[in-house]
């Protein structure tokens, strides 16, 4: 795993200097919530309704933004056919590549978090825990298969439009699980009444966890 966390500080480091990726998406899913939170009257039940969905709609279309700049470093100069050369196993690029995207999309989601809440007139504590472990399951599964899906269109003149074609119908199962488990949080609901849900959004990263690792050195060798 020495590689996998070389490439996960290289990528950090680039981001504490540039500050690009984070405070893109951030400004992005800031501007997406206040605007939905502008539909309905502040308080109002239509409003409380509408928030989970709203949220994670928020963090699917931002985290494709960030997912588009995966890669975005390594395609200047070519310079992703000079990371494929170096020592470093091809899955260990893939792991790495995941938990730097994971990293940026955690921290982006804890500062939308409170401001969620204030505009959607939530507590940030109520429900917390039961949020965030849909919100970290989710992550993993939309990582694993975005890293993927960025190394496939990497080359194409249309990925801003090709990766979220692709992306957004087989994200399906954790949009679903996502807001339901957040709309149960939000309501008072714990873990027992979000087991389902909670279990179909781990299988679903068990399984696109496990193809990214398979098919990530089969694509990029192409």
């Amino acid at each position: 795993m020495r590689a996998a966390l070389a490439i996960v500080k290289k990528d950090l480091i680039l981001e504490l200097r540039g500050r690009e990726v984070v405070v893109t998406i951030f400004v992005f899913a800031f501007l997406l919530l206040t605007l939905f939170s502008l539909s309905a009257e502040p308080g109002s039940t239509a409003l409380k309704e509408m928030a989970p969905g709203v949220l994670w709609m928020t963090f699917l279309f931002a985290g494709v933004l960030g997912l588009g700049r995966t890669f975005d470093r390594e395609r200047e100069n070519d310079c992703f056919q000079g990371l494929l050369m170096t020592p470093a196993d091809h899955v260990q690029i893939y792991w790495g590549k995941c938990l730097s995207t994971m990293a940026f999309v955690v921290v982006f989601q804890l500062l939308l978090w409170p401001i969620f809440a204030v505009l959607y007139g939530f507590s940030p504590i109520q429900g917390a825990p039961l949020a965030w472990a849909a919100f970290l399951l989710g992550d993993a599964g939309f990582v694993a298969l975005g890293v993927l899906l960025s190394a496939v269109t990497i080359h194409s003149r249309s990925r801003e439009l090709i990766l979220p074609l692709l992306l957004f119908p087989l994200c399906l199962p954790v949009l679903v699980g996502g807001v339901r488990c957040t709309a149960l949080a939000l309501s008072g609901g714990g873990f027992g009444d979000a087991g389902m849900w909670l279990g179909r959004i781990a299988a679903f990263d068990v399984i696109f966890i496990s193809l990214g690792t398979i098919l990530f050195p089969l694509v990029v060798e192409e």
